[in-house]
Protein backbone atom coordinates (compact mmCIF):
# COMPACT_ATOMS: atom_id res chain seq x y z
CA UNK A 1 0.00 0.00 0.00
CA UNK A 2 1.27 3.37 -1.30
CA UNK A 3 1.14 6.00 1.83
CA UNK A 4 -0.54 9.12 1.22
CA UNK A 5 2.74 11.25 1.08
CA UNK A 6 4.21 8.81 -1.18
CA UNK A 7 0.78 8.67 -3.12
CA UNK A 8 1.23 12.66 -3.35
CA UNK A 9 4.70 12.76 -4.25
CA UNK A 10 3.81 10.30 -7.11
CA UNK A 11 1.60 12.60 -8.68
CA UNK A 12 3.70 15.65 -8.63
CA UNK A 13 6.44 13.37 -10.15
CA UNK A 14 4.23 12.47 -13.15
CA UNK A 15 2.95 15.96 -13.52
CA UNK A 16 6.18 17.23 -13.89
CA UNK A 17 7.19 14.81 -16.23
CA UNK A 18 4.37 14.99 -18.33
CA UNK A 19 5.33 18.87 -18.63
CA UNK A 20 8.47 18.02 -19.71
CA UNK A 21 7.77 15.91 -22.22
CA UNK A 22 5.22 18.09 -23.34
CA UNK A 23 7.40 21.07 -23.46
CA UNK A 24 10.92 19.09 -24.69
CA UNK A 25 9.91 19.29 -28.01
CA UNK A 26 11.07 23.61 -28.16
CA UNK A 27 14.42 21.63 -27.91
CA UNK A 28 14.52 20.74 -31.28
CA UNK A 29 13.66 23.78 -33.06
CA UNK A 30 16.55 25.98 -34.63
CA UNK A 31 15.96 29.16 -32.61
CA UNK A 32 14.68 27.97 -29.18
CA UNK A 33 14.09 31.54 -27.93
CA UNK A 34 12.85 32.80 -31.66
CA UNK A 35 10.48 30.03 -31.39
CA UNK A 36 8.81 30.41 -27.53
CA UNK A 37 8.65 33.97 -28.40
CA UNK A 38 6.59 32.46 -31.91
CA UNK A 39 5.01 30.06 -29.24
CA UNK A 40 3.71 32.94 -27.23
CA UNK A 41 2.25 35.01 -29.93
CA UNK A 42 0.32 31.98 -31.63
CA UNK A 43 -0.91 31.04 -28.44
CA UNK A 44 -2.49 34.64 -28.08
CA UNK A 45 -4.31 34.37 -31.57
CA UNK A 46 -7.41 34.20 -30.25
CA UNK A 47 -9.61 35.18 -33.13
CA UNK A 48 -9.41 34.54 -36.83
CA UNK A 49 -11.67 34.00 -39.75
CA UNK A 50 -10.61 30.78 -41.92
CA UNK A 51 -11.73 30.63 -45.37
CA UNK A 52 -10.29 27.78 -47.57
CA UNK A 53 -10.65 23.49 -48.06
CA UNK A 54 -11.25 20.38 -46.07
CA UNK A 55 -11.22 16.71 -47.45
CA UNK A 56 -11.69 13.38 -44.65
CA UNK A 57 -10.68 10.39 -46.06
CA UNK A 58 -11.07 6.97 -44.80
CA UNK A 59 -11.01 3.28 -46.17
CA UNK A 60 -14.29 3.76 -47.22
CA UNK A 61 -15.84 7.49 -46.63
CA UNK A 62 -14.63 10.22 -48.43
CA UNK A 63 -15.88 13.81 -47.83
CA UNK A 64 -14.57 17.26 -49.61
CA UNK A 65 -16.41 20.77 -49.04
CA UNK A 66 -15.48 24.31 -48.64
CA UNK A 67 -14.75 25.18 -45.03
CA UNK A 68 -15.53 28.81 -43.46
CA UNK A 69 -14.05 28.96 -39.65
CA UNK A 70 -14.77 31.41 -37.70
CA UNK A 71 -13.00 31.64 -34.08
CA UNK A 72 -13.65 34.39 -31.47
CA UNK A 73 -11.97 33.44 -28.30
CA UNK A 74 -14.06 30.39 -27.43
CA UNK A 75 -16.96 30.70 -29.26
CA UNK A 76 -16.68 28.39 -32.65
CA UNK A 77 -18.68 29.30 -35.82
CA UNK A 78 -17.85 26.31 -38.63
CA UNK A 79 -19.73 26.33 -41.67
CA UNK A 80 -19.14 23.37 -44.45
CA UNK A 81 -20.65 23.51 -48.12
CA UNK A 82 -20.03 20.64 -49.90
CA UNK A 83 -19.45 20.59 -54.39
CA UNK A 84 -22.27 22.53 -56.17
CA UNK A 85 -23.39 23.43 -52.48
CA UNK A 86 -25.53 19.97 -52.21
CA UNK A 87 -25.20 20.25 -48.64
CA UNK A 88 -24.13 22.59 -46.41
CA UNK A 89 -23.33 21.73 -42.41
CA UNK A 90 -22.99 24.54 -39.91
CA UNK A 91 -21.78 24.07 -36.26
CA UNK A 92 -21.57 27.04 -33.61
CA UNK A 93 -21.34 27.20 -29.79
CA UNK A 94 -18.38 27.09 -27.11
CA UNK A 95 -17.25 24.18 -24.28
CA UNK A 96 -19.54 26.22 -21.60
CA UNK A 97 -23.19 26.42 -23.55
CA UNK A 98 -22.29 23.45 -25.71
CA UNK A 99 -22.79 23.29 -29.50
CA UNK A 100 -25.25 23.36 -32.45
CA UNK A 101 -25.62 21.63 -35.82
CA UNK A 102 -27.33 23.09 -38.45
CA UNK A 103 -27.85 20.63 -41.98
CA UNK A 104 -29.34 21.72 -45.07
CA UNK A 105 -32.05 19.32 -44.59
CA UNK A 106 -33.23 21.89 -41.75
CA UNK A 107 -32.13 19.18 -39.06
CA UNK A 108 -30.76 20.39 -35.47
CA UNK A 109 -28.75 18.78 -33.00
CA UNK A 110 -27.39 19.82 -29.76
CA UNK A 111 -24.38 18.42 -28.74
CA UNK A 112 -21.67 18.99 -25.71
CA UNK A 113 -18.46 19.09 -27.97
CA UNK A 114 -17.29 19.68 -31.66
CA UNK A 115 -16.10 16.65 -31.36
CA UNK A 116 -19.34 14.64 -31.44
CA UNK A 117 -20.41 17.64 -34.28
CA UNK A 118 -18.19 15.74 -36.85
CA UNK A 119 -18.93 12.13 -35.64
CA UNK A 120 -22.82 12.81 -36.23
CA UNK A 121 -21.80 14.75 -39.60
CA UNK A 122 -18.86 12.70 -41.17
CA UNK A 123 -18.76 9.27 -39.02
CA UNK A 124 -15.39 10.42 -37.63
CA UNK A 125 -14.71 12.03 -34.62
CA UNK A 126 -12.07 15.04 -35.61
CA UNK A 127 -9.94 16.74 -32.84
CA UNK A 128 -11.52 20.22 -33.09
CA UNK A 129 -10.54 21.20 -28.74
CA UNK A 130 -6.74 20.13 -30.26
CA UNK A 131 -7.27 21.76 -33.94
CA UNK A 132 -7.71 25.15 -32.46
CA UNK A 133 -4.06 25.36 -31.83
CA UNK A 134 -3.30 23.04 -34.88
CA UNK A 135 -4.18 25.08 -37.49
CA UNK A 136 -2.47 27.68 -35.63
CA UNK A 137 1.19 26.07 -36.17
CA UNK A 138 1.20 24.70 -32.76
CA UNK A 139 0.66 21.58 -30.63
CA UNK A 140 -2.30 22.06 -27.99
CA UNK A 141 -0.13 23.06 -25.01
CA UNK A 142 -1.88 20.91 -22.54
CA UNK A 143 -1.05 17.70 -24.10
CA UNK A 144 2.22 15.70 -24.60
CA UNK A 145 4.27 15.89 -27.99
CA UNK A 146 6.15 13.23 -29.61
CA UNK A 147 8.64 13.14 -32.71
CA UNK A 148 8.65 16.77 -33.38
CA UNK A 149 10.65 18.47 -36.40
CA UNK A 150 11.47 22.11 -37.45
CA UNK A 151 11.88 23.12 -40.90
CA UNK A 152 14.59 25.51 -41.98
CA UNK A 153 12.47 28.48 -41.28
CA UNK A 154 11.68 27.54 -37.17
CA UNK A 155 8.61 26.26 -38.17
CA UNK A 156 6.79 23.61 -36.66
CA UNK A 157 7.00 20.81 -39.72
CA UNK A 158 5.38 18.12 -38.49
CA UNK A 159 4.83 16.37 -34.77
CA UNK A 160 2.48 13.89 -33.04
CA UNK A 161 -0.15 14.56 -30.52
CA UNK A 162 -3.43 13.11 -28.81
CA UNK A 163 -2.99 9.86 -31.30
CA UNK A 164 -2.38 12.08 -34.73
CA UNK A 165 0.16 13.33 -36.89
CA UNK A 166 -0.21 16.30 -37.67
CA UNK A 167 2.28 18.07 -40.74
CA UNK A 168 2.41 21.51 -42.03
CA UNK A 169 2.76 21.23 -45.89
CA UNK A 170 3.08 25.26 -46.25
CA UNK A 171 2.80 28.86 -44.54
CA UNK A 172 1.73 32.02 -45.52
CA UNK A 173 2.80 35.70 -44.08
CA UNK A 174 -0.60 37.33 -42.36
CA UNK A 175 0.01 40.45 -41.26
CA UNK A 176 3.07 40.20 -38.96
CA UNK A 177 2.30 36.80 -38.10
CA UNK A 178 3.52 33.29 -40.27
CA UNK A 179 0.48 31.06 -40.68
CA UNK A 180 0.04 27.61 -42.07
CA UNK A 181 -1.29 27.18 -45.60
CA UNK A 182 -2.00 23.81 -45.94
CA UNK A 183 -2.04 20.97 -42.93
CA UNK A 184 -2.37 17.08 -43.37
CA UNK A 185 -3.75 15.23 -39.92
CA UNK A 186 -3.39 11.41 -40.33
CA UNK A 187 -4.48 9.29 -36.93
CA UNK A 188 -2.46 6.96 -36.00
CA UNK A 189 -2.88 3.32 -34.71
CA UNK A 190 -0.92 0.55 -33.60
CA UNK A 191 -1.56 -1.17 -37.00
CA UNK A 192 -3.23 -0.42 -40.23
CA UNK A 193 -6.40 -0.83 -40.23
CA UNK A 194 -10.17 0.01 -42.06
CA UNK A 195 -10.28 2.88 -39.11
CA UNK A 196 -7.42 5.02 -40.37
CA UNK A 197 -8.50 8.54 -41.07
CA UNK A 198 -6.73 11.25 -43.44
CA UNK A 199 -7.83 15.08 -42.57
CA UNK A 200 -6.43 17.96 -45.43
CA UNK A 201 -6.65 21.33 -44.85
CA UNK A 202 -5.90 23.79 -47.16
CA UNK A 203 -6.45 27.26 -45.79
CA UNK A 204 -6.68 30.17 -48.62
CA UNK A 205 -7.55 32.98 -46.81
CA UNK A 206 -6.72 33.87 -42.90
CA UNK A 207 -8.70 37.48 -41.53
CA UNK A 208 -7.31 38.42 -38.21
Amino acid sequence: MIKKSGLTGLCLSLLVLASCTSNSYIQKAKDIDGWKQQRTALEELKQWNISGKISIRSADFLYTADLFWQQKNSDLKLRLVAPFSQDVTEFRGNDETGYKVLTGRGEQLNVDSPETVTEHAFGVSLPFTELKSWVKGLPDKNMMVWRARFNEQNQLQSFQQSGWEVQYKRYKKVGHKTLPAKVFLTRLNESLSDHEVDVRLILRRWVL
